[in-house]
């Protein structure tokens, strides 16, 4: 392969950055920078001397991004990139902000010679790696301890397999209702501290988790395809709002508000592969504690009616197939804790039992290839995380998970499994670890 690729490389001071992986280097070490900072960052570095404007920025940067307040996440965006390049606004020497017009890249750019490329598909495929690493949001994070596990397309790791246990990072109060974004690099999660409680994301790579919202009362984010937005529950006093917010934090926008709340067990949120739904327990006007399916339109906020429990049932808990074409469920009876895992396709129809023990758990989420649905289950003992075949079949304990887990989150890319873990000793009042760790399946040396 010739040296073309190396033409995408900038450098500037000891920094240097890949525009095609997305990566800002110092002196060989590489740094943490979200992609939407990078992005900035990409299109300034491009330009140097010159100005490029806040419109120019909206236009290629947050374009698509609807719900976005996009002062907020410019100004954002500029402070990280200050950040990682230890740069002042006051005294810059790389970054000079030009008031309500833009900003310049002010520091002496070296790029290195462009060769031709080998060949015109060389050329393709290297515009197609750049495209996809644009998209790339590297992360990890977790719960009360939060664990991450990586999950084989095989139903259970081999007999010689053994778990290596990496810790991953330490914080205060209890986090809990992991979501592992689309490309399975970054966690959003709920943090609750005494009376406080927030979103938040954080990073694999050790960035300090960057809290997304303000007031207390959130719960259980679910990540937009893309990785662009999170959305998440706000409860208040009674009932609670749907909200979208950025995955850089910013404004937040309501989709959805109701007068009844469902705060526990049926507060799980999922949004549709293709971008245009998100999936939710809605509480019916005629009868509140007999939940229902409904999907919400991201187009215009229309609601459509899923499922139609009868009245002493309710369905909670929905999460959508990798393919967009059904929706897995939990369906209890009223005044009940026990609940049993359904199917159902998204246009609708009679759902399809999965499990026949009323047990106490849930919280499904498919598996990477839509074969397997993993939830969690308190069958024959603990509370565990369990998987079974979205066609039905004997469930199966998911291998290499202790007691006591629940709240998985599987993401579609990176075969990473994140879930609540708790000791028994904070279910009965005690104190718990609160360290957070990645589990990854070890297949023995041959």
């Amino acid at each position: 392969m010739g040296s073309g690729n190396h033409s995408c490389i900038v450098r500037f001071g000891p920094f240097e950055a890949d525009l095609v992986t997305a990566e800002l280097r110092k002196e060989g070490a590489r740094l943490a920078l979200q992609v939407q900072p990078f992005q900035v960052l990409a299109l300034l570095l491009k330009q140097p001397g010159e100005l490029v404007t806040r419109e120019r920025l909206r236009t290629q940067i947050w374009a698509q991004d609807t719900f976005v307040d996009f002062d907020h996440a410019l100004n954002t965006a500029i402070t990280k990139i200050r950040v990682a390049l230890e740069d002042d606004a006051e005294h810059p020497k790389y970054i000079e902000t030009l008031p309500r017009r833009g900003y310049r890249f002010i520091a002496p750019v070296e790029t290195p010679p462009i060769e031709a490329p080998d060949s015109g598909i060389a050329h393709a495929t290297r515009r197609k790696i750049s495209a996809r690493w644009l998209w790339v949001i590297v992360a990890v994070g977790l719960l009360f301890p939060l664990v991450a596990w990586r999950l084989t397309r095989n139903p259970l790791p081999s007999p010689s397999a053994s778990i290596e246990v990496v810790p991953l990072v330490t914080l205060h109060g209890f986090q809990a209702r992991p979501a592992i974004s689309r490309d399975g690099n970054q966690v959003a999660f709920g943090e609750y501290s005494g009376k406080d409680g927030a979103i938040y994301t954080t990073l694999i790579d050790g960035d300090k988790p960057l809290r997304l919202t303000v007031k207390s009362g959130v719960c259980c984010p679910t990540w937009s395809p893309d990785n662009r937005q999170i959305a998440f529950m706000r409860f208040a006093d009674e009932g609670f709002r749907i909200n979208v917010i950025s995955a850089l934090g910013g404004a937040e926008k309501t989709l959805y508000t109701s007068g009844s709340g469902i705060r526990g067990m049926c507060d799980q949120l999922d949004w549709s592969p293709d971008g245009k739904w998100l999936a939710f327990s809605e509480p019916r006007a005629d009868r509140p504690y007999s939940l229902r399916i409904a999907l919400i339109s991201l187009d215009d906020l229309s609601l459509r009616p899923l499922t139609s429990p009868i009245a002493q049932e309710y369905d909670c808990q929905p999460a959508f197939s990798p393919d967009g074409s059904r929706v897995a469920l939990e369906r209890g009876s009223v005044g009940g804790f026990g609940k049993d895992l359904f199917v159902v396709p998204v246009t609708g129809g009679e759902p399809l039992r999965l499990t026949f023990d009323n047990a106490w758990g849930g919280s499904p989420m498919w598996t990477q290839d839509g074969a397997d649905i993993v939830f969690s289950s308190n069958r024959g003992g603990p509370l565990n995380l369990w998987r079974v075949s979205a066609s039905g079949g004997p469930p199966r304990p998911v291998a290499g998970v202790g007691a006591i887990a629940y709240a998985p989150s599987i993401s579609r890319k990176g075969n990473l499994l994140a879930y609540e873990h708790a000791s028994i000793n904070s279910v009965f009042g005690g104190s718990t670890s609160k360290t957070i760790c990645i589990h990854r399946v070890v297949q023995p040396q041959r």
